[in-house]
């Protein structure tokens, strides 16, 4: 912990106080310390000379930026200058951003696969390079949002789930048609249509998804 006043800051030093990762109250304290930060940033971001029209999004201690431009320069440019001032805003603070945690995808329509890195060593990050597929809060993100690669591991691993249903056997009988259908609708279901409201929407191919949910 360290104590910030005015333009001073304490040094570091271990405190055995605070709130769990699980605890109940953890979001919703995270929450309350987090949004003045936030609005500091967003403010920041408005009183430079040329706007930089980045958004930002926080899920407890999970931020994520978000930049919507037609070209990866503009978009890079952006994202670097909103790192930039969200460091220097948490640093005033007196807390840390963990670059090492940093990660960077874009979404396209374009069908050339560039996937540019993104360099943020100038502001004290680290150099990103982009990944095909983003994994976030339990889903899998292509660049083209289609969501092939999300169906496709939720229904194998439901299908994981089923055969390792089989333990639940003894050696006298096995599992009545009554527990089967409540372990599948309990257990199973939950697994393969984990985030379904994402892809399963009106004027969307699902081809690829249905025959995946078939072969469960």
């Amino acid at each position: 912990m360290r104590y910030c006043w005015n333009n001073n800051i304490s040094p570091s030093f271990p405190c055995s106080v605070g709130v769990g990762q699980g605890s109940a109250l953890s979001p919703i304290l995270s929450a309350m310390y987090l949004s003045p930060f936030l609005k500091i940033f967003q403010k920041r971001l408005k009183n430079l000379k040329e706007k930089i029209p980045t958004d930002i999004l926080s899920f407890v201690d999970d931020g994520l930026l978000i930049s919507q431009e037609k070209s990866f320069e503009l978009s890079s440019a952006y994202l670097t200058c909103s790192y930039n001032v969200i460091s220097n805003v948490f640093r005033e603070a007196g807390l840390t951003l963990e670059h090492s945690k940093t990660e960077v995808f874009y979404f396209t329509r374009s069908h050339k696969y560039n996937n540019p890195s993104l360099d943020l060593r100038s502001v004290g990050g680290p150099l990103l390079t982009p990944k095909p597929i983003w994994q976030y809060l339990g889903f899998f993100f292509d660049r083209k949002l289609s969501f092939c690669h999300h169906c496709h591991y939720y229904t194998t691993k439901s299908l994981s789930t089923v055969k390792a249903m089989k333990l639940l056997d003894n050696s006298s009988r096995g599992l009545s048609p009554l527990h089967k259908r409540l372990l599948y609708c309990t257990c199973i279901l939950p697994i393969a249509l984990y985030g379904f409201q994402l892809w399963h929407y009106k004027n969307v191919p699902m081809k690829y998804h249905i025959h995946e949910l078939n072969k469960l």
